[in-house]
């Protein structure tokens, strides 16, 4: 490609909505003012309808309550069975689980805040170096939350899907397929080499394969919207292709040919197949997709032609082919990153 290709789209999280809930009837637990507090903090969290708020004013209000429930001398849940959280599947509205726990609560929130983070970074511009950096901080905070939901609920016995294990760890591949993402865009935008583009695009196909894997078998199987499949479907697909693109520029440099015309060949056919069979995918992924696979044949038949006038380098099979090595650059932020006060109005750290 001449110029780095436009951003592709990206995946945000829906909240999950809660019912309203008698909070704390017995104030033995809580000081009168942290009471007060409290009980109002969940009224605002428990608001209808989350999505239409700022992400930035919605995870302040997420952060906000979190941090008051440190405030309870004992975990009320334990002491009043009556005393239950009602929380809806962020992808299935119409299901939902209710616990007398305060540890099912938190993590709730801890989901809530990762999605507040996935909508913050999803909506930033990435045009400028400064935005790509703020998305991929968003993303990996949101990786961090989603992880953080699946190590908090390990001793639940029942929840709804979207806070399961296998959720947890899909969302926290996906978020970190996306923060990669932006690493990619900043190394092309920077000018890395050929070689440095395709580790890292490499990568990021790895972390969208996994996510993949885990949205087609049970139980997160016909969870998701089908858009949701096909984007991380179509995405691990480009960038597969964006890494042998970039390998194979390389290889070209080093007179490489042979090699060079596989691996083009085997990135082209993917794409092909897989514009075919991602269905529901946002428009713009198509066309990221389709120059994509226009600068391959280009340079597929540049080398065709070279080989073919000067070179006579046998083509090896794509099956003799090794594995494309990759680089990430990316992490799951901790816990502590993540609840920090510094993100409850919205500010990145450094």
């Amino acid at each position: 490609m001449s110029r780095p290709p436009p951003p592709t789209p990206m995946l945000s999280v829906p909240e999950k909505k809660t019912a309203a809930a008698e909070l704390f009837r017995d104030r033995h637990f809580f000081s009168a003012a942290a009471f007060s507090d409290i009980r109002d903090a969940r009224a605002a969290v428990a608001a209808p309808n989350p999505q239409a708020q700022p992400p930035a004013s919605r995870r302040a209000l997420l952060l906000r309550y979190h941090r008051l429930l440190f405030s309870a001398r004992d975990d009320p849940c334990a002491f009043d069975e009556t005393l239950s959280f009602t929380w809806h599947d962020a992808f299935r509205p119409h299901l939902k689980h209710a616990a007398a726990s305060l540890r099912f609560e938190k993590a709730a929130l801890v989901f809530n805040v990762g999605a507040a983070a996935s909508r913050i970074a999803a909506a930033v511009s990435r045009a400028t170096e400064e935005g790509v950096r703020a998305a991929c901080g968003e993303f990996q905070r949101a990786a961090g939350a989603f992880r953080a939901v699946g190590e908090m609920m390990e001793e639940e016995e029942a929840t709804t899907v979207d806070m399961s294990s296998q959720a947890s760890a899909m969302l926290e591949r996906l978020m970190l397929a996306q923060a990669q993402e932006c690493c990619f865009e900043r190394a092309l935008a920077a000018g890395r080499s050929p070689a440095v583009c395709s580790k890292v695009a490499r990568q990021v196909a790895l972390y969208y394969e996994e996510a993949y894997a885990a949205l087609v078998a049970p139980p997160l199987q016909n969870h998701f919207d089908r858009s949701w499949v096909s984007q991380i479907q179509l995405k691990a697909a480009i960038f597969n292709a964006e890494a042998c693109y970039r390998y194979a520029i390389d290889l070209h440099g080093k007179t490489e040919i042979g090699e060079e015309i596989a691996r083009l060949l085997v990135a082209v056919n993917a794409i092909v197949d897989a514009k075919r069979t991602a269905r529901g995918a946002p428009a713009a992924l198509y066309d990221y997709a389709s120059r994509l696979e226009q600068d391959m044949n280009k340079n597929l038949e540049t080398a065709k032609e070279e080989n073919y006038r000067v070179y006579l380098f046998r083509i090896p099979a794509a099956t003799s082919l090794t594995q494309l090595s990759a680089a990430s650059l990316v992490r799951s932020a901790s816990l502590s990153e993540i609840l920090e006060t510094k993100t409850e109005t919205g500010t990145p750290s450094p």
